[in-house]
């Protein structure tokens, strides 16, 4: 399996431990907060946002995703949510509880026999698939987002 890590943060603005040397925003609650010197409008952040979304969906349908499995479900703000732990999410309703999870909703890891998708803090998000993905690798950068190979810290047995 390859393991992919997307972020908005450009790998060449990290220091020799991999820390990202730039101010940055972080999560969704800091729209309208200035943040490096420019205000995170909420324009940019859905910009961002849905980024994330394509380039999290390009990669799992390259590498022939189908469904993924909710694991690891944290409901700290007790939502009344539609699914639950172990639920199955296809690949057509996954776009929306990425934007919940990346707005801090709730948290899971989404897991399958061919590949999963991970969120870590600050806007870091983990991707296996079979096989490396050239073509989702590209059309991540063209959103302005970084792929790297990069195993998941959130990977159950790794």
């Amino acid at each position: 399996m390859i393991q992919y890590r997307v972020t908005k943060y450009n790998p060449a603005l990290r220091d020799a431990r991999g820390g990202y040397l730039r101010d940055e925003w972080i999560m969704f609650s800091q729209i309208g907060s200035e943040i490096g010197g420019k205000v995170l409008t909420k324009h940019e952040y859905e910009r961002i946002e849905q980024a994330y979304v394509d380039s999290a969906l390009a990669f799992l349908n390259e590498g022939g995703v189908t469904s993924l499995t909710i694991e690891g479900l944290e409901n700290h703000k007790k939502l009344s949510l539609d699914f639950g732990e172990r639920s199955l999410v296809s690949m057509e309703h996954l776009g929306a509880l990425i934007r919940q999870i990346l707005r801090e909703e709730f948290w899971c890891r989404f897991e399958g026999h061919n590949g999963f998708l991970h969120f870590g803090w600050d806007f870091y998000m983990y991707i296996g698939v079979p096989h490396r993905c050239l073509a989702a690798e590209q059309f991540t950068r063209e959103f302005g987002l970084f792929p790297e190979e990069c195993a998941s810290p959130y990977k159950q047995g790794s």
